[in-house]
């Protein structure tokens, strides 16, 4: 046997799952987008009753009521996690994938409730390395990236387009870190990006991003931000936004 040879196939484990649960991975028809949630939007979007549970791919798959080819899944934080979602949605039958997750800013204007729309991820975490990929930089669909953004402006959302940086350590940024990725572009440090846009590239499918600044790490510390409104707010707008459509 080649000693590169993957043993494991995401679909084997995804039909059992399925058929425990009553269904045929063969006869299922998945959304063709799936937004992969924070907790907060998750929960906030359940709330407002956006959806309809469909099935249990990915996590509770949703599909949204009004638009049967999208869904949402609570997305699983830190890169190997949200990674074996991606998999397991994509097995199922999903095409594309949105995250939408919270980020500290790391750049000078960017603040506690704004919105960063991601071009791709800086690579600070072991998934990419694990698939072959000896890369720095792992980049999102451009053309899901634009319509996101054409999204958010229809809907009056401010957005600071540019790059994130996905740890996998996420309580351990240090200021030369912070200096270092702000130089290259990076806006904000999250922890499932790079694992995210992974998984898209190695299995074909498209993926993008867009991350509600939960706090910001300056030189004068870290500043808290689930104590105000700004990111409920920002919260109701996006769902708005990703419900409209």
């Amino acid at each position: 046997m080649e000693r590169e040879r993957v043993l494991t196939n995401p679909k084997d484990l995804v039909r059992i799952e399925l058929k425990n649960a009553g269904f045929d991975i063969g006869s299922i028809h998945p959304p063709r987008r799936v937004y992969l949630l924070a907790d907060d939007v998750y929960g906030a979007m359940l709330q407002r009753e956006c959806g309809i549970y469909k099935y249990p791919l990915g996590g509770k798959l949703f599909v949204l009521k009004n638009n049967p080819q999208a869904g949402f899944v609570k997305g699983q934080m830190c890169s190997p996690a949200i990674a074996t979602q991606a998999e397991d949605l994509i097995a199922g039958g999903v095409r594309e994938l949105v995250h939408i997750g919270l980020a500290g800013g790391i750049s000078p204007g960017i603040r506690i409730g704004g919105v960063v729309l991601t071009d791709g991820a800086y690579n600070d975490t072991a998934v990419a390395g694990l698939y072959g990929y000896d890369l720095d930089f792992l980049g999102t669909s451009t053309s899901m990236t634009d319509e996101l953004e054409r999204t958010l402006s229809q809907n009056r959302i401010k957005a600071s387009r540019g790059k994130s940086w996905t740890t996998d350590a996420g309580y351990h940024e240090t200021w030369g870190q912070i200096l270092d990725y702000r130089s290259k572009g990076a806006l904000c440090v999250e922890m499932e990006g790079a694992g995210l846009f992974t998984i898209a590239r190695y299995r074909g499918c498209a993926a993008a991003a867009l991350y509600i600044i939960s706090d910001v790490i300056t030189e004068n510390g870290w500043s808290l931000g689930w104590e105000g409104n700004n990111i409920s707010k920002t919260i109701s707008d996006i769902i708005d936004a990703i419900t409209s459509r």
